[in-house]
């Protein structure tokens, strides 16, 4: 038995490393900070490009992907939101601390002796001065460490959350895959949650082997690293061994600090601020909450924003485009994202071409079809009358920030009255809580002299 506790003791400690580390790895660790200044510049300039293109693959599933696929885009969105700030922040912190060390290291340089006693001040006060910051080689060296710690979690850390958020995008793409074969959205999160079940129940009975009581046992023994082994494949697509290697490096030093709880708890206030932050500040976040694309040019009150200095709209579309106005008729666009263009297929009981018809003749009919749905699946009204006397062709818009399909209309009136009118767009989009239709307006003046 004394054997056997003996045995367990030595297996529960961490063997202590007795390799010299190479002459050319010391001295480039000592030089680090060399290339950590190069590629964090490099880095801060790069990754301050990462916000645009996160906008434009916002856009790009908010006018690309249906409904059900949107609510889980939103969160991957988010996501990537939160990493890409998060390492714009650890770069610019990495140059800071890098930029102090520097500056240390040349007063230190010029200024050999240290605190040197003077007559200027009291002497009591430059005792209490040297005892308290006297020790400048040790401050430099604590920013040095500093300065290479956070450049090296700073790349785990992003990696790590990189792949999770990899594996995220590959969900969004894999989800609206599968709605276009008009499989129920749930039974698609259904499937798409069984297929996670086991990666999830893996690191689930992983964090329970690692507590106090099972750490050492024989169960843990035999599964604890067979388990963490697969589920690090599964999970860390990309560049895993630096992943597993950097993450463990740093939290083997840290672990049995009392103090990483703290920071544990303190990184967790952090990333909901991050959350917060992100939700509040982004362009095109609330676009993804179909309650509020609802409300979206829902106010007949408000004139669409006027352009003074620059007339291209570089946003997204939500509400029907003036183009034209005469005394006796209007022309407009209407914007049809996907969301909005899945239930105009879905609800359009005209029927689609038979496939015994030549393809051409399929285009031509098909595309009427779709025409024909449009007028069943939009109901248009000027001034509180409706309009059934319009054209409605399909016409796309292309500004800076992506090509929005849509429909073109021009509506005969008999004759405008001069002043303020109203367009009214009725879309049979329902509502996800309430079933309603969705409704937007476009206000606009008219004078005679038009």
């Amino acid at each position: 038995m004394a054997g056997d506790n003996q045995n367990d003791l030595v297996a529960t400690e961490a063997p202590a490393s007795t390799v010299a580390k190479p002459k050319w790895l010391r001295k480039l660790e000592r030089e680090s900070w060399q290339a950590e200044l190069i590629i964090s510049g490099a880095a801060i300039l790069g990754s301050l490009q990462l916000p645009d293109l996160l906008e434009q693959a916002e856009v790009y599933c908010l006018l690309n992907f249906d409904r059900d696929t949107i609510y889980v885009a939103y969160i991957a969105m988010i996501y990537w939101r939160i990493l890409i700030y998060s390492l714009i922040a650890a770069f610019v912190f990495h140059f800071v601390v890098r930029a102090l060390w520097i500056g240390m290291v040349g007063l230190n340089s010029v200024y050999t002796e240290g605190f040197k006693p003077n007559k200027r001040f009291a002497e009591h006060y430059q005792e209490k001065l040297r005892e308290e910051y006297g020790d400048i080689d040790g401050f430099i060296r604590r920013l040095d460490r500093l300065g290479s710690g956070v450049f090296g979690v700073s790349f785990a850390t992003a990696l790590v959350f990189f792949n999770f958020g990899l594996i995220g995008s590959l969900v969004v793409y894999l989800h609206s895959w599968l709605v276009s074969f008009d499989l129920p959205p749930r039974w698609i999160l259904l499937g798409l949650g069984l297929l996670f079940l086991p990666v999830f129940l893996l690191s689930l009975g992983s964090m329970i082997l690692q507590l106090k009581q099972f750490k050492n046992g024989k169960i843990a023994r035999r599964y604890l690293w067979p388990i963490a082994h697969i589920v690090s494949r599964i999970t860390y697509l990309v560049a895993r061994r630096y992943v597993i290697t950097s993450s463990n490096l740093v939290t083997s030093y840290h672990a049995d600090n009392k103090s990483f709880g703290r920071f544990a708890i303190g990184g967790f206030i952090v990333f909901l601020v991050l959350v917060m932050a992100t939700i509040f500040n982004a362009r095109y976040t609330s676009y993804f909450i179909d309650p509020v694309y609802h409300r979206m040019g829902s106010d007949s009150t408000r004139l669409l924003t006027a352009y003074a200095d620059d007339l291209a709209y570089t946003g997204i579309y939500v509400q029907p485009e003036l183009d034209e106005v005469t005394r006796s008729s209007v022309s407009f666009w209407i914007p049809a994202p996907e969301r909005e263009w899945v239930y105009l297929e879905r609800q359009c009981n005209v029927p689609e071409a038979s496939d015994e018809l030549e393809r051409m003749e399929q285009r031509v009919i098909n595309r009427q079809r779709i025409i024909d749905c449009a007028r069943r699946f939009y109901r248009i009204s000027i001034n509180g009358e409706e309009i059934t006397d319009y054209s409605i062709k399909r016409q796309n818009r292309v500004n800076e920030a992506a090509a929005q399909v849509g429909f073109g209309v021009y509506a005969a009136v008999g004759e405008l009255r001069p002043g303020p009118n109203l367009i009214e767009v009725v879309s049979s989009y329902p509502h996800d809580e309430t079933g309603l239709p969705r409704i937007t307006y476009t206000p606009f003046h008219f004078s005679p002299a038009q």
